[in-house]
């Protein structure tokens, strides 16, 4: 059996069942027709990186790894940053490329480079593939992209070449934990403790944070841990403005699987002690950690006479500060209006951008994954790619994809891949024109206009031009009607919204300060 059927079959034993690409010749389309016949489907994308993020997304819905396939030289390069995502935002992803066969390297120069060098900062593991690998070695390297730490591992495939598999490169810190006694002490001996959820909490845990009655703040990657208008919902935690003054409250903050890589750069904003809790080892730097205990939660957090109702509080007070500017047709009313009528089992995928601020604190979220945001890279172009794959990975959940324009236009042509898959996803783009989240921060003498502001694009004749159902807004009174023809077409639909961008400054100075 050849590497192609090696790795096919290997992926196959995964239960991944989609792998997206844009293959080139040769080896690309030998693996495309070996993962046919092991029953595992190939959709075909118009960009590397956008390939990437929807098997990312693909693999972070349904629990099992997903794949891209690319081609050497440009196809590798073009991928880093669909494997930087995956890699950051912990999603489990399989990165293949081929390359130029080992026995003729030293007669070729044409779209050469060392690949595994360049995939190395970005992926959890590389390896060149050879006729010789064993399932044993396949087995393991995949099982990486889905481990305790997901994240994208690089398979360079070459059959002329004998395979030679990077090393485990996880750090492994010594951590001093703490006993189960002492941890439980500090958390019975506190009266206003905050629980901050973050993306490797136990699914499932509910109940337990319910029983222990602390308000709970999730990472973006955690929300849904509570369901929104849980009493005990805090809201989100991203280090910034919006959580301060609960965190100033606390008398104890509690992490329960809580990645370094998910809050904002910055000083940690709780003078008192800290409690990490954590199934897998982990170091953290990010915060003052008083005491780290290595189990389950529901190891140490006991039932508790608590009952704070200051979680949803906390979030009705945010929501209203940040609607307090809200224009008609601004970013907050489009956002109320697309949640109004999308239901509440819907996926949401949000993009990079100054929009992602009004969307999140008011889309509501009721279980794990159903939010989906590229976080730990925050990488622009996320949105629609996402969207994809989480609705191959679950065909039965409509997704909304919410853009600005500047993401969209990085990743415009996989509206065709939209459109040819004929999947129920509803782009909305917060159209302006504009790099806005970069423009409210510009000074005086940074480039003014010709740094951020682009020319108007008719996002929905391009999304008809693909084939796919369309509309403007450009009138807060047809929003209402706009997301309710989206949601009742059931297919691709865009909402090109060409909204007030004036209420943004509000929302970055309530969001961030």
């Amino acid at each position: 059996m050849d590497c192609f059927e090696m790795v096919a079959a290997a992926l196959e034993r995964s239960g991944c069942s989609t792998v997206f690409g844009v293959p080139g010749g040769g080896p690309n389309l030998d693996l495309i027709g070996a993962l046919e016949r092991h029953g595992v489907r190939f959709v075909l994308a118009h960009t590397e990186s956008g390939a990437a993020m929807m098997a990312s997304a693909c693999g972070l819905v349904s629990g099992v790894p997903s794949a891209v396939i690319v081609t050497r030289g440009p196809g590798a390069a073009s991928v880093v940053n669909g494997t930087a995502q995956a890699t950051l935002d912990r999603s489990p992803l399989v990165v293949i490329t081929d390359s130029v066969p080992m026995s003729s390297r030293d007669r070729t120069a044409h779209q050469r480079f060392d690949q595994r060098e360049v995939m190395r900062p970005v992926a959890l593991r590389t390896a060149r593939v050879g006729n010789d690998v064993t399932v044993d070695e396949l087995d393991g390297l995949i099982a990486v992209a889905s481990g305790p730490r997901p994240g994208a591992i690089h398979i360079d495939l070459d059959a002329s070449a004998p395979t030679d598999i990077d090393p485990d490169r996880e750090e492994h810190s010594e951590v001093r934990y703490s006993t189960q006694a002492v941890v439980s002490e500090l958390i019975r001996r506190s009266r206003t403790p905050v629980v901050i959820a973050g993306m490797h909490a136990p699914d499932g845990i509910a109940e337990c944070l319910e029983e222990f009655g602390a308000p709970v703040l999730a990472t973006y990657q955690a929300v849904g841990v509570l369901p929104e208008g849980h009493h005990l919902n805090a809201g989100l935690f991203t280090n910034s403005t919006p959580e301060r003054e609960l965190l100033e409250s606390a008398d104890l903050v509690i992490l329960i699987g809580f990645d370094e890589v998910e809050p904002l750069p910055g000083s940690w904003p709780a003078a008192c002690d800290v409690v990490a809790i954590d199934a897998v080892p982990t170091t953290h730097r990010f915060a003052p950690v008083t005491a780290h205990y290595l189990g389950h939660p529901e190891q140490v957090l006991e039932v508790s006479a608590r009952s704070h109702d200051v979680g949803s509080g906390h979030v009705q007070r945010l929501r209203a500060r940040l609607a307090d500017a809200a224009r008609p047709l601004g970013p907050v009313a489009t956002v109320r209006a697309a949640a109004e009528m999308w239901p509440e089992s819907g996926v949401l995928t949000v993009d990079a951008g100054a929009h992602f601020l009004a969307v999140l604190p008011f889309w509501p979220v009721t279980r794990r994954r159903q939010l989906l945001i590229s976080n730990g890279l925050s990488t622009m172009g996320y949105a629609l790619p996402a969207a994809i794959g989480a609705a191959i990975a679950d065909p039965e959940r409509p997704v909304m994809a919410c853009t600005g324009d500047g993401g969209l236009h990085m990743v415009l042509a996989e509206l065709e891949t939209l459109s040819r898959l004929q999947l129920p996803v509803c782009v909305t783009v917060f159209n302006d024109s504009a790099l806005t989240l970069i423009r409210l921060k510009q000074r005086e003498g940074q480039g003014g206009g010709t740094a951020v502001q682009y020319g108007v694009t008719d996002f929905a004749a391009v999304a008809r031009a693909m084939g796919m159902s369309a509309t403007v807004v450009d009138d807060s009174r047809q929003l209402h009607d706009a997301f309710l023809d989206a949601y009742r077409h059931g297919g691709p639909y865009l909402v090109d919204v060409r909204l007030d961008p004036s209420e943004y400054e509000h929302i970055i100075r309530v969001s961030r300060g």
